[in-house]
């Protein structure tokens, strides 16, 4: 999966004895997930090995070598119309279509229902299904990165900060148990507090909206999910955590039956 900000990878695991600790079960084979930067050599990738991909980001250009392997892989290229959602717009992302169904589809094991699905990452997506799998709407706003990438840019004082996944995990954990002062004084913290906060409380909101009209499961997916997951527990708000909905579905969804 061709990200905002990442190429996104799920590669099935050998049950022969290959290391399994991060996998999960999902398809004929269990499946490990990693996120990289665009490659900048993708000549040494193992495209013969490509089952399937989707994009949302920018695509290589005719001049980048990947963008000439792409090409040679279009068919396995996965389309929106190729997502089984109803009432899909021909203007949604695919990322968005994949997450929404993956949820329904899990929900459905689970005894069916609506879902929420809050995708966090360079945008904070949350998208509604209704019951009967239909798409119903959504909202759309800066994700945790992108708000703390866009304070560093259009102001003079505060500083540009890039936070990797793993340290906003620990940061909205130790926050969570008030080891980091909510109302800091320090600026980096005071940016870092304020945008997590900020995007967790747009997903609580949303969850909230949505029980007034119909019984609505929240799934949380998302390079953030793990960190804003703290935090909504906090607030009392019920979730399913499953940060590689996108990758599931796109695995699931592959029309090559081959491993």
């Amino acid at each position: 999966m061709i990200g905002n900000s990442r190429w996104h990878w799920a590669e099935a695991i050998d049950q022969s004895g290959a290391d399994t600790r991060s996998a999960v079960g999902s398809g004929p084979l269990p499946l490990r997930f990693s996120h990289s930067p665009h490659p900048s050599e993708p000549n040494g990738l193992e495209w013969s090995r490509l089952r399937a991909w989707a994009a949302v980001g920018r695509l290589p250009s005719h001049g980048e070598p990947a963008f000439r392997r792409l090409e040679e892989l279009n068919a396995r290229r996965l389309w929106l119309k190729q997502v089984p959602l109803q009432q899909l717009p021909p203007w949604l992302g695919i990322d968005r279509a994949l997450v929404g169904w993956q949820a329904w589809w899990r929900q459905g094991q689970r005894g069916g229902g609506a879902v929420l699905v809050a995708d966090a990452g360079t945008a904070l997506s949350l998208t509604r299904v209704g019951a009967a799998g239909a798409f119903a709407g959504g909202r759309l706003q800066p994700g945790v990165s992108t708000q703390l990438h866009s304070l560093g840019q259009s102001t003079a004082l505060l500083p540009l900060l890039k936070p990797a996944a793993e340290g906003l995990s620990n940061f909205a954990e130790a926050m969570d148990r008030w080891l980091i002062d909510p109302w800091p004084i320090n600026t980096e913290s005071a940016m870092r507090v304020g945008c997590l906060l900020g995007v967790a409380a747009a997903v609580a909101q949303g969850w909230r909206d949505l029980q007034r009209l119909e019984p609505t499961a929240l799934w949380l997916t998302g390079g953030d999910a793990p960190a804003l997951a703290p935090l909504l527990e906090r607030e009392q708000v019920p979730y399913e955590l499953a940060p590689e909905l996108a990758l599931e579905a796109l695995v699931a969804l592959s029309s090559d039956p081959g491993p």
